[in-house]
């Protein structure tokens, strides 16, 4: 027989289903015209066949209010056409259906998806196309990952807040209860496992676990484990289907403990008509939704509206069914992000209204829970309350409640309430395991700015963290890594261990140092008064160089050093020794750091200038090329103008591990993750040092980690010509090279200006 899920007029729902003698199937065909400017065309899946086809009223409700929509001329004079296909529960179905979706019926967003395996196949396509996944319909915690998954969004409170409001109940109510779960063996049977255990923080017992699979055709075996434990409180976080069997069997077994279901499987239609009202008076679970013959609770105007609305658009949907209350939501709250979006209908402009819904109070929705979401919570509903089967019916009782602890985004406040539960020596052990001591440079330098920014964006809870300590530059850092307990790495400056390497200061250096990646260039600035105009007129005089540890230490003596330079030395922080150069005390300050400098850029005296430093040859083994702009220094630069000086090579470098050693895999966590987020890194609110990192520069003379090549020969291969050119064996290149892949001269502007530089004074010295 053939079938059309439609409305008594033209339905928003073009998919065909087609339901055998013998049985039911989808059509993988659909006719669907290009979409037009008068047309928005949406996406779904869903299951309407398969273990979790009572789900599938949600999809066809969801429709059914577009096409109430449409009729009513739809939005901002657009018709809206939803595309659906059955998905039948199964992710490589869900997958393959997705991309139909997007590659052929050219839908501008997919919506309403459900369930948790079926939304997670689809979620790293969707998001690398930049397509919005608009509402997911799980409680998985996946759907609030805005930095790693931006155009992803749930609807519904997740399965872990979800699980923590169950916990604060029984906390409350029945202190000394012994707990039994029935939970189905997937990512959202877990997640309500984990909320539930969070929630409980060990205060009460649970004596049984029993996992099901959604192919099991009973679960009889799981039943009688859970009675045999003697609990007097069964939670069962399950699927319609099982959530009949099990409350069914409990009633068989005799087993009468407080009985609660999951928020998916307590619809009246769906679970409570089916599994017996003889077995479910005192059943007990949460709601963020009324059920669909609540008009008390939904008042006369809303419950007038959601009625209507079902007996002309959806007249084979019962009004008891829960799943088509939840498909009405997700219809409403979808047009009111598309009626926000305006003349917008871009992909970007979507997503950016689903960010900002605030304070929205849909009808059929609990009194008191609201929908917001923010561009950091892409979880619309985090509150429910709890209620009861009493008497036929669902019955509301105690406070709308939180699932969502706001002190549980802190990881430390996660950790010390771990250590109220487990021993100091284990979680000791997991804190430490992953954990990345770094090495970086003065308070407000540049090392330690991008150490705050490494550990911004590569903190992951216990998976990796990255701990910046504060130091005293280039010099320091390279003992505290040979030397000092827990340091992983450094920020360090090539020529320092150019230096240590020629005087001999540290033995086989060149062994024991490997570096992961050339991070940026740092400037040399020499502050003076304007009498003195060139770096030869420090000859003799008395000039800051920093700290002795520093990184601007070892550069300034090495300069001086190689142009013949013999000043008297202060060592003393420069941002410290300006008022000592005004009063006459000292002749000049050397900064060598990342432009520009915070003290540096706020002053403005017309007594001081930025001292020329010129590129003389002996400086042109270890250094570049570099320019001090006006923009840069406003009070020291005449506008529009720049002076010349020379930038040194800073790297992130390491104590040369061996591969089997456990730093070696710590220091292989930080890479790994590192590198994927360059691209992150380099734009703001990040020290703007980062858009001159280039993963694979080379550091001429060094040698890298190990694990940084691997990760670099993976993900970007050189190009046939330049492996041949370096002479390693070439490698595949991608079909399109990232921007961090490309050669030196074409990511380094300073390496660039060099080669300008190097150019300019051939020419000049051919005309003589």
């Amino acid at each position: 027989m053939r079938r059309l899920f439609t409305a008594p007029r033209r339905s928003a729902v073009t998919a065909l289903v087609l339901a055998a003698m013998a049985g039911s199937a989808i059509s993988d065909q659909v006719y669907a015209a290009p979409p037009g400017s008068n047309e928005i065309r949406i996406g779904n899946t869903a299951p309407y066949t398969g273990p979790a086809s009572a789900y599938g009223v949600i999809a066809k409700v969801i429709a059914a209010y577009l096409d109430k929509i449409n009729a009513e001329g739809g939005i901002n004079g657009r018709k809206v056409n939803m595309i659906t296909y059955d998905d039948a529960y199964e992710p490589t179905k869900t997958m393959a259906m997705t991309r139909k979706l997007v590659e052929e019926d050219n839908v501008l967003l997919a919506l309403g998806t459900i369930g948790t395996n079926t939304n997670a196949a689809i979620q790293p396509y969707l998001n690398s196309k930049k397509v919005p996944q608009l509402f997911a319909l799980s409680g998985a915690a996946a759907w609030d990952q805005p930095h790693e998954f931006p155009w992803t969004i749930g609807f519904l409170p997740t399965y872990t807040a979800e699980a923590q409001i169950f916990a604060q109940y029984i906390l409350e109510n029945h202190p000394r209860s012994k707990i039994a779960v029935l939970y189905q063996e997937d990512g959202m049977g877990k997640e309500y496992l984990k909320g539930l255990k969070d929630g409980l923080g060990g205060k009460i017992a649970i004596v049984a676990e029993a996992p099901y699979k959604v192919t099991d055709t009973n679960i009889d075996a799981q039943m009688a484990k859970l009675k045999a434990s003697g609990a007097d409180v069964f939670i069962e976080f399950t699927t319609p289907k099982f959530a009949i069997m099990a409350i069914k069997r409990s009633a068989e077994l005799g087993w009468r403990p407080n009985h609660f279901v999951a928020s998916i499987s307590n619809s009246y239609s769906a679970v409570i008509q089916p599994a017996g009202a003889q077995n479910v008076e005192g059943l007990l679970s949460a709601a963020y939704r009324l059920e669909g013959e609540d008009a008390a609770a939904a008042g006369e105007a809303a419950f007038r509206e959601w009625s209507a609305f079902m007996q002309r658009y959806v007249p084979s949907v019962s009004k008891t069914n829960g799943q088509a209350v939840l498909g009405y939501l997700v219809g409403k709250l979808t047009v009111e992000v598309l009626k926000n979006c305006g003349d917008d209908l871009s992909r970007e402009n979507i997503m950016k209204q689903a960010r900002l819904l605030k304070g929205i109070q849909l009808p059929m929705m609990v009194s008191g829970i609201q929908i917001n979401t923010s561009p950091s919570d892409h979880a619309p509903i985090e509150q429910m309350r709890m209620m009861r089967f009493t008497n036929g019916q669902w019955q509301h009782f105690g406070p709308v409640r939180s699932g969502v602890d706001a002190g549980a985004v802190s990881d430390s406040f996660k950790t010390i309430f771990k250590y109220g539960t487990a021993t100091k020596r284990d979680l000791a052990n997991q804190l430490n395991a992953n954990t990345v001591s770094l090495m970086t440079g003065s308070f407000g330098s540049t090392y330690a700015q991008v150490g705050a920014d490494l550990a911004s964006v590569l903190d992951n809870g216990t998976s990796l963290r990255i701990l910046p300590v504060m130091g005293r530059g280039s010099v320091q850092a390279v003992a505290d890594i040979l030397l000092l307990r827990g340091v992983d790495a450094g920020i360090v400056r090539k020529d320092t261990l150019s230096y240590l390497d020629r005087k001999d200061f540290a033995k086989d250096i060149r062994n024991q140092f490997v570096y992961v990646a050339k991070m940026f260039n740092e400037e040399m600035h020499v502050l003076a008064p304007r009498s003195i105009t060139s770096m030869r007129e420090l000859d003799g005089k008395t000039v800051v160089v920093d700290l002795p540890d520093s990184s601007t230490f070892v550069t300034a003596i090495n300069v001086f050093d190689r142009l013949g330079i013999r000043p008297h030395l202060i060592y003393q922080e420069p941002r410290l020794a300006v008022d000592m150069l005004r009063k006459g005390e000292v002749d000049a300050i050397v900064a060598i750091e990342g432009k520009p400098l915070q003290w540096l850029n706020q002053i403005n005296d017309r007594n001081l200038h930025l001292v020329p430093v010129d590129y003389a040859k002996p400086l042109q083994e270890e250094y570049l090329p570099s320019k001090l702009g006006s923009t840069d220094y406003p009070g020291l630069v005449p506008e529009g103008g720049y002076v010349e000086t020379i930038a040194a090579e800073a790297v992130l470098a390491s104590y040369n591990w061996a591969p089997n050693s456990d730093r070696y895999r710590r220091l292989s966590l930080l890479v790994d993750t590192m590198f994927d987020k360059v691209a992150q890194l380099q734009r703001p609110p990040f020290h703007p040092k980062w858009k001159e990192m280039a993963p694979r520069a080379t550091v001429a003379g060094w040698t890298r980690f190990k694990a940084a090549q691997e990760w670099l020969d993976r993900n970007m291969p050189l190009p046939a010509s330049a492996a041949a050119a370096s002479g390693a064996a070439p490698l595949p290149a991608p079909a399109a090279a990232p921007a961090a892949a490309l050669a030196p001269q074409d990511r380094d502007p300073l390496y660039r200006e060099f080669l300008e530089w190097r150019a300019t004074r051939a020419k000049a010295s051919t005309n003589r």
